[in-house]
């Protein structure tokens, strides 16, 4: 709890009630159970650990977040509802399924160079070039998965 609260208690002063409220708003939506708000880092899983760096990120409702390959430990659930939160998160993954899951725009860079930007369905259906080509080609192994997340994104 008190890793979670510490944005929120810089924010709101001396207004427990109402960083109390910003902690379970964002434990619920990382589905953390109210249960871990007393343990301590070391008595969580790794997978918790990371809801709760999450949660603190998030505890402060910025305008923008960037995460850095936030996800290894955290659920599709999870993932789905932090997408839901209506904060802008750019994040940086290696993961082109997930970049392309999770993102309305994404950036494909190579060695620092952008190579393409668009929407998820237009990354899949031109890409720009022979590296984006590959990229995706090598990220989606079979057909069946690529087709699967085509019809995802239209």
């Amino acid at each position: 709890e008190e890793n979670i609260a510490y944005v929120p208690n810089l924010l709101n002063g001396k207004d427990k009630e109402k960083t109390e409220a910003a902690v379970r708003k964002w434990m619920k939506i990382v589905s953390l159970d109210d249960h871990l708000r007393t343990r301590y880092p070391d008595e969580l899983s790794g997978g918790q650990q990371q809801r709760v760096g999450i949660a603190r990120a998030l505890a402060s409702s910025p305008d923008i977040l960037l995460m850095d390959e936030p996800f290894g430990a955290v659920d599709s659930i999870t993932r789905s509802q932090l997408h839901q939160t209506g904060i802008t998160v750019v994040f940086i993954t290696h993961d082109l399924r997930e970049a392309l899951y999770l993102g309305t725009r994404v950036l494909i860079l190579d060695q620092g160079e952008i190579r393409q930007l668009g929407t998820p369905r237009n990354i899949l259906s031109h890409p720009a070039d022979d590296f984006v080509h590959s990229l995706i080609a090598n990220s989606f192994h079979d057909l069946n998965a690529l087709k699967n997340e085509r019809s995802v994104q239209q």
